[in-house]
């Protein structure tokens, strides 16, 4: 019996292992995905946790992943300014590639203040979460925090900003359930750097795309035009509410703060009333 019971453990040790080598493999060339996420990190600045010590309601939050890795990032929880709120959904939100959990979170508190609790994570590799950059890895993962918070809260919302636009529409192409998306500023296509077409963003747009805004900016420097149109177009034929932003700029980098104030309205106006 006891024999029994150690080989099986065995097996299912073999099984994760092999499921954790799967999930990190490289997708986008053995050594060309590594170096650009390499760079990309190289890029980012160092978590400073003292940003959020301070603020009420933003509390540490982690996810251990299926393959054992832990994911460590922030929940800004439901309130109207003075006291915690019962939450009415959640908004998970997947950042651009040099972004990190602790500068993000800050600025979602008009987010928190709609109802939601809204959680940010930083991507496997980056900051203090646990395990090798991969683009299939920070999908799974982000399939996996979706399921868990949809068995938790009545209201789905998703936000996915620049290359988190990319993984959020790999999240709806999925088949997960979802309440509403909003994807600004991401890239069309990830396979002419090598990815497989199947995770381009543009090939997992739903058929009835309705509940998806999908947000471009005409003055990006990060993402031009010609990379994020074609995915803006296509989203619109299939029903997307969709805005060219004229004097836009990549998220969070607006210059003009009236002009940032506007799109984070517009934003969360949709995802807090979209049906």
């Amino acid at each position: 019996m006891r024999k029994s019971l150690f080989s099986l453990l065995l097996v299912s040790l073999f099984a994760i292992n092999i499921y954790a080598n799967n999930r990190e493999e490289a997708l986008c060339g053995t050594f060309f995905e590594p170096f650009v996420f390499w760079i990309w990190s190289s890029m980012t600045p160092k978590p400073e946790s003292s940003i959020v010590a301070n603020i009420p309601f933003i509390e540490p939050s982690q996810y251990v992943t299926s393959d054992g890795k832990t994911l460590r990032g922030y929940r800004y929880s439901s309130n109207n300014g003075y006291a915690n709120t019962s939450p009415k959904g959640y908004i998970l939100v997947a950042m651009g590639n040099t972004m990190l959990s602790d500068q993000m979170v800050v600025m979602l508190n008009s987010f928190s203040q709609r109802g939601y609790d809204v959680y940010v994570y930083d991507y496997r590799g980056y900051a203090n979460s646990e395990g090798a950059r991969r683009i299939k890895a920070i999908i799974e993962d982000y399939k996996e925090i979706t399921q868990t918070l949809n068995k938790r809260y009545k209201r789905k919302l998703l936000y996915g900003i620049s290359l988190g636009g990319a993984v959020m529409l790999n999240v709806i192409g999925s088949g997960l359930e979802y309440d509403a998306a909003v994807i600004d500023s991401a890239p069309s296509f990830l396979s002419p750097f090598g990815c497989p077409k199947s995770i381009d963003p543009l090939e997992n747009i739903p058929k009835d795309a309705s509940k998806i805004f999908v947000i471009t900016a005409q003055s990006d420097s990060v993402l031009p035009s010609s990379m994020t149109s074609p995915l803006r177009e296509s989203a619109k034929e299939r029903g997307a509410k969709t805005l060219d932003g004229e004097k836009y700029e990549h998220p969070f980098a607006d210059k003009d703060l009236n002009i940032h104030y506007q799109r984070m309205a517009l934003i969360l106006e949709f995802l807090d009333t979209k049906n």
